[in-house]
């Protein structure tokens, strides 16, 4: 397997919630749940950068390497690549460049097992530039122009959502993971370029948190995912 970074931006300074990503999810800080997936997976470098003390404590001790990011680097209008890539060019100096870069959002925490390394595994095997988490929705989609609704699909043949083929969905990216030839981010400084492959993840895996009403969600998912998962072991040993 080539080499592979996962970084995980993690500013201290966060505005619509304060402190977000140390806030408690599931009785852990929000950005260890990313940390955990990541090192769960074989081979993989978890990287996270911050400008934050409390957040590189955090960090560490979930078992992360923590790259300490400039602080004209960690501004509200700061751009999520040229983070990566001064993570990139500290792991260069250090002659450890990496083939390629996982993108994660520790504001995405729900990614169901082996989401990462089936990540990987299909970068890999497709030979694609980058790849992006997306989850399926439906081509519902309407725009307004001078007060008409003008639809981007064919409602006069309506088609019920379980009816349609993989052509006809439409995919929303998540913002939960992202991988891509380093080449991509020091070449076009953007996390997708080249051949862009679609990564398709499960709704629940869709939650991006900005809203205390998304944390309470992302909590509900979580309840409900361990729940399932004790009933099946009981099932399991029965």
């Amino acid at each position: 397997m080539s080499r592979y970074v996962a970084v995980i931006p993690a500013r201290g300074r966060s505005k619509g919630i304060p402190r977000k990503n140390l806030q408690m999810l599931g009785g852990k800080p929000l950005i260890v749940w990313t940390i955990e997936q990541a090192l769960a997976v074989d081979g993989l470098h978890v990287v996270v950068s911050t400008e934050d003390a409390e957040i590189a404590e955090v960090s560490r001790a979930a078992g992360a390497e923590v790259i300490e990011r400039p602080d004209e680097l960690a501004q509200d209008t700061t751009p999520t690549e040229p983070v990566v890539e001064h993570v990139i060019d500290v792991l260069t100096k250090r002659g450890e460049r990496p083939d390629a870069v996982m993108l994660l959002q520790a504001t995405s925490p729900i990614r169901l097992e082996g989401t990462l390394a089936r990540a990987l595994q299909q970068y890999e095997q497709t030979g694609v530039d980058s790849l992006v988490g997306v989850v399926r929705c439906p081509p519902f989609l309407w725009a307004s122009e001078n007060g008409s609704a003008v639809p981007h699909w064919d409602f006069e043949h309506r088609r019920r959502r379980q009816d349609m083929t993989e052509k006809e969905l439409r995919y929303r990216e998540t913002g939960s993971v992202y991988v891509t030839d380093t080449a991509v981010y020091l070449q076009d400084h953007n996390r997708l370029g080249g051949t862009i492959g679609l990564l398709v993840m499960d709704e629940t895996e869709g939650v991006d948190i900005d809203t205390l009403n998304d944390f309470a969600m992302a909590e509900h998912i979580m309840i409900r995912a361990t729940r399932s998962s004790l009933d099946e072991r009981s099932r399991t040993h029965a």
